[in-house]
């Protein structure tokens, strides 16, 4: 079993934290409250932090001259400032983190389709997004963010979780000794991102002349190599990769049987552990030294996932 850093996450208050959100409610989250055992949280709640109580008249993102804005319709506060005041100091007194959680839909903290008002009218007008979390993804662009709704989808919960702790080991590499190890052992997690940007991370390492100005290189390239969603695609080329070290010892029913759970992890109503667990079987089976140590295998805590077998 690998043996997992706890990541740093920044989580919105509101989710199985504390009553705080405008109506005096709390969020459950059965994937958060299970996530707690993993990772550490910083739990902010920006509506409260900036002076607004609990429970407190509904704040709405508007449209004004161009311009978003962040307006309380039954007190006529116009709380722009305010907001953006504390989103700047709470981002500048952030450290080492790893990723964030943020309630979804808020007009704080949201990340997509937030209600966008026309003027200080109660008409929605359009979707848009947060004024919290349009600053995290500014800022903050090359780290795994999501809202608690969309992680109960299997292949976004996994894209998340195998990003934030790739994100997390790699902010334990202090040296050159280090940054060969980290991309020794997530060479096909690498690949599966995206083949060519494995292969660049690899001839900065074989390049490398200074050794800050190697672990520089390579973290900028890292940040852009993973920068975008995992696609189920390149994971299948990297799980078939693997899968062409045992194919000749193989019989036909335990080939089918591999491929049948690609296929269900291909249409989503799989996730990645199943096809990954049987290759670790073989693995061990098999007792292949060169995919032993990779850390696709295992990219995070198999218990945040639910595992559907293939009967």
């Amino acid at each position: 079993m690998r043996k997992f850093r706890r990541p740093l996450v920044v989580l919105s208050r509101c989710i199985e934290h504390d009553h705080c959100r405008y109506d005096g409610s709390m969020i459950s989250s059965p994937f958060v409250r299970q996530f707690s055992d993993y990772a550490d949280f910083i739990t902010v709640c920006p509506e409260v932090e900036m002076g607004l109580g609990v429970p407190r008249p509904p704040i709405h993102i508007i449209m004004k001259n161009g311009e978003f804005r962040l307006f309380q319709p039954e007190t006529g506060r116009d709380l722009t400032e305010e907001m953006n005041s504390f989103i700047s100091s709470f981002l500048d007194s952030l450290d080492k983190v790893d990723g964030f959680i943020l309630k979804n839909k808020s007009p704080s903290c949201g990340i997509r389709n937030v209600k966008v008002y026309m003027g200080a009218g109660k008409r929605p007008g359009s979707h848009g997004v947060g004024f919290f979390g349009r600053a995290v993804m500014e800022r903050f662009p090359h780290l795994p963010l999501e809202d608690e709704g969309r992680l109960r989808n299997l292949q976004i919960r996994e894209d998340f979780l195998i990003k934030l702790y790739l994100v997390r080991d790699f902010r334990a590499v202090r040296d050159l000794a280090d940054l060969i190890e980290f991309h020794t052992s997530n060479k096909l997690l690498l690949m599966s991102y995206s083949p060519e940007g494995q292969r660049t991370l690899g001839r900065i390492i074989a390049d490398q002349k200074n050794h800050d100005d190697t672990l520089r290189r390579y973290s900028e390239t890292l940040c852009s190599v993973i920068k975008d969603p995992l696609k189920p695609e390149r994971i299948i080329n990297s799980l078939l990769h693997a899968f062409g070290h045992f194919s000749s010892e193989l019989n036909g029913r335990e080939k089918s049987y591999f491929l049948e759970s690609v296929e269900g992890y291909r249409k989503g109503i799989m996730p990645l552990l199943v096809p990954l667990s049987i290759l670790r079987s073989w693995v061990v089976r098999f007792r292949d030294d060169y995919l032993k140590g990779q850390t696709l295998f295992e990219p995070y805590p198999r218990e945040l996932v639910p595992v559907t077998l293939i009967v």
